[in-house]
């Protein structure tokens, strides 16, 4: 009797292990799979798109059945209830800082790269109109919020240190309120009388929009409050705290009527049933709880997040909720019994890297779920995951061969797969910091790391460190670095305003050129190397003797703000043209020749992180700061500049 017992207990508890591996593979597997990302509206002349980029606002358009998503590609629209992808506003002025829509559902604002408003038809998804606070630059108007006050007729936006009122019947400049000061977090009221608005100093100001005075000053958390929110019908205010509580004031008396407990972590954001009769609440402690306003108590809560969360918001009807973290996946529940409905993970933002394999087909992209994937550079499909890595994957190469992709991470490894079948090859371990760039020679034979401060060079064939570079006076290296066509020199930047050159056979230094360099690249006919700079000079020196051979100046002038380079840079493969990656979105080409500009155009909304070539150079893959990524047509690009010419 004792033994059957003791097998039927040995039998549960192989059963509870194995379900609950399966649980937790299924769980990763949710929460880091990217599916096809849909591949319309696409820019001219892109081949294919890998995510849509990282989520800065969703918001749902009243009477129309849908949601808008504004990331940085622009803003996207999708059916509230099947969450398909129903139209696109490609927001080219500029990344989107803050959405909202009025409340007949019919107009979209957008704060636009900071400087400017824009007004959409939500129906046409036309641009009605820009509005601009001032004709001349003034540095303190840079807008970061926007949003509609009651009917819709007035539109309220902040900017550092004030808050504008804009007419939308007219499109003018209405007034300014004089509230300049504890201007963190701000909601308005529904029916735009009242302003809400709080800081680090604990205490939540209301506002009188009307009379544009102070009602009241409210204090009750005993940490930051990270969020506001008023009931639909204007008598309660919701705020959310670092003190993990959530409180809920009598607006007319300032008075405390409740407080809510059961969070772990800080309340980060708080959001009002259409109805009132319930209140949702997010956490750093990656759920959403759902409570009754009438009692205080909790109804229930969703656990299915499992990062920080960003926001939660009703739907009008009140039937659903969304919700979305840091990771960019929007889930969506049934706000009546808690149950997820569906998930939305096109704006999935894990990419930290890029590489493209030399024949142009395979593009891997290092993770932010500690993981390496690959991708169909053609159509954008995911091939393979490569798990492994302990901590966020920071960096990618390909080896010029492309049977293996060498990957860095912030867990202190270097990792070699085999293409093909995704095992792990080998891993070179040593380093004392995290890496953030590695790179291949040219001829596969070694690789070279850059930490935070030891910059090594590896012998790939052995896996084993070969030595490690030093010259830089500062205490870690700076942003780029780059191999010679033929693989035997060994170029990086410094932070002591110095570009040092190894031989890499011997790993001695070379040369020492007094410049500071933001990016840099080798000509692959091997007759030039680029640098370019914080001043928005492209220098090209000669590879041989590197003296310098010309100076292009960069004209980064674009409606009055000013714009650098960001870390991209390379030549196209035949060495006529440098491609510059800018802050702006845009990818330029200059003619090495001539320093002439050839061709400019925009690739991404927010500035171009990365930037990687076939061998062939028929294909460019770009990289935003948001996390999209696109395959271009570069032989179509590079076509139309020699028929212009």
């Amino acid at each position: 009797m004792r033994t059957k017992l003791l097998i039927v207990l040995l039998g549960i508890i192989i059963v509870s292990i194995v379900l609950v591996i399966s649980i937790v593979s299924m769980t990763n597997h949710e929460d880091t799979f990217i599916p096809e990302t849909p591949q319309r509206n696409l820019p001219k002349d892109a081949k294919a798109r890998i995510g849509k980029g990282r989520i800065i606002d969703v918001a749902y358009v009243p009477e129309r059945n849908q949601f808008a998503v504004a990331c940085s590609s622009g803003i996207w629209f999708y059916d509230a209830n099947s969450l398909e992808e129903q139209g696109f506003i490609p927001e080219n002025t500029g990344n989107v800082f803050s959405m909202s829509i009025s409340s007949d559902g019919k107009v979209l604002a957008a704060v636009n790269g900071g400087k400017t408003i824009h007004l959409w038809d939500t129906e046409t998804l036309k641009h009605k109109t820009t509005l601009i606070r001032d004709a001349y630059y003034r540095p303190t108007f840079v807008f970061d919020y926007v949003s509609f006050l009651g009917d819709g007729s007035t539109l309220a936006s902040r900017y550092l240190g004030g808050i504008d009122l804009w007419d939308t019947v007219t499109n003018t400049h209405h007034s300014e309120l004089h509230q300049r000061s504890n201007l963190g977090n701000i909601v308005f009221s529904p029916d735009g009388i009242l302003m809400a608005n709080s800081s680090s100093n604990r205490i939540i100001h209301l506002y009188d929009v009307v009379a544009d005075q102070t009602k009241q000053r409210i204090k009750g958390h005993k940490e930051t409050i990270n969020s506001l929110a008023f009931s639909p019908d204007s008598k309660t205010l919701a705020s959310g705290s670092r003190d993990k509580t959530v409180m809920l004031w009598d607006i007319e008396t300032g008075e405390l009527k409740k407080t809510l407990k059961g969070h772990k972590k800080e309340v980060v954001y708080l959001a009002f049933s259409p109805d009132g009769k319930t209140l949702a609440s997010g956490s750093n402690d990656h759920t959403v709880r759902l409570w009754d306003v009438a009692t205080g108590k909790r109804k229930r809560t969703l656990k299915k997040h499992k990062i920080q969360l960003r926001k939660v918001i009703f739907s009008p009807d009140g039937k659903f909720l969304l919700s979305y973290g840091w990771n960019s996946i929007i889930h969506q529940w049934d706000a009546a019994t808690g149950k997820l409905k569906n998930t939305l993970k096109d704006h999935i933002n894990i990419t930290t890297s890029i590489s493209l394999s030399p024949d142009g087909h395979t593009i891997a992209s290092g993770g932010r779920d500690n993981s390496v994937h690959l991708w169909d550079a053609a159509t954008g499909k995911h091939r393979m995951r490569l798990k492994g890595h302990r901590d966020v994957v920071s960096t990618v190469s390909f080896s010029p061969d492309g049977l293996t992709i060498a990957s860095g991470c912030w867990d202190k490894t270097i990792r070699l797969w085999d293409v093909a079948t995704g095992n792990r090859i080998k891993t070179l371990n040593g380093h004392e910091f995290d890496i953030r760039h590695i790179l291949y020679s040219p001829d596969g034979n070694h690789i070279a790391s850059m930490p935070d401060i030891n910059f090594w060079v590896w012998d790939v064939i052995r896996g084993k460190r070969k030595y490690q570079l030093a010259g830089h006076q500062s205490s870690y290296f700076g942003r780029s670095f780059a191999f010679s066509h033929d693989g035997k020199f060994l170029a990086a930047t410094g932070k002591d305003v110095t570009i040092l050159i190894w031989d890499v056979a011997t790993g001695q230094l070379k040369r020492t050129l007094k410049w500071h360099a933001m990016s840099m690249a080798f000509s692959p006919d091997g007759e030039y190397f680029a640098t370019y700079s914080f001043n928005n000079v492209i220098r090209l020196w000669n590879a041989d003797t590197y003296d310098e051979a010309r100076t292009i100046n960069v004209d980064v002038s674009m409606g009055g703000n000013i714009y650098g380079f960001d870390i991209s840079s390379t030549f196209s493969s035949d060495g006529k043209y440098i491609l510059g990656g800018c802050q702006d979105g845009t990818i330029r080409m200059w003619d090495v020749a001539t320093g002439e500009i050839k061709k400019k155009f925009r690739a991404h909304n927010s500035s171009v992180s990365d930037m990687t070539l076939s061998t062939d150079g028929a294909t460019l893959v770009s990289r935003s700061a948001g996390g999209e990524v696109l395959v271009w047509n570069l032989a179509s690009i590079l076509g139309a500049i020699d028929t212009h010419n």
